[in-house]
């Protein structure tokens, strides 16, 4: 039994693969909206947000969308952080 995780988690390539619906619904519920919060500020339901929340959670290979959002933030913050040493 191996005790490090097997899921890969995400990457830039599997961010890619997100909807701008799913990355605006993500990004909304990092603000700690609920699913009714995210359907008023986006106009659509709050059915339709939950199913592309599980589309994004899907897509990066977690389960919950808590997961997602740090996933993401975790994502976006590598791709915009520059990498240097220099002062």
């Amino acid at each position: 039994m191996s005790l490090v995780p097997t899921s890969p988690g995400a990457s830039a390539s599997s961010i890619d693969d997100l909807s701008d619906r799913q990355i605006a619904c993500l990004r909304l519920a990092a603000t700690g909206l609920s699913s009714p919060g995210i359907a008023e500020q986006i106009g659509i339901s709050p059915r339709t947000v939950d199913e592309h929340l599980a589309a994004a959670c899907e897509v990066l290979g977690v389960r919950t969308r808590i997961q997602a959002v740090a996933q993401l933030a975790k994502v976006t913050r590598a791709l915009e952080e520059p990498r240097s040493f220099l002062p």
